[in-house]
């Protein structure tokens, strides 16, 4: 499994952020990303990596939203 470890992967974390910081919108975010990566093809630890991506981006999001 590897972490940021092509261009794709800051677009994960910007997916992240963004879901994050729509608020209650946010469930639809993760939902998309979540339809988007069950439909790619790629191997089962590149898919936890870029959940992984998108979790850190999640966290950022939320810390930034509440003023960290």
């Amino acid at each position: 499994m590897a972490v940021f470890d092509d261009k794709k992967s800051f677009l994960h974390f910007a997916a992240g952020v963004i879901a994050a910081m729509t608020g209650v919108f946010s469930i639809f975010f993760i939902s998309i990303f979540v339809l988007y990566q069950i439909r790619e093809k790629e191997s089962d630890l590149n898919k936890l990596g870029d959940f992984i991506e998108f979790l850190f981006g999640y966290a950022y999001g939320l810390a930034v939203r509440a003023g960290l």
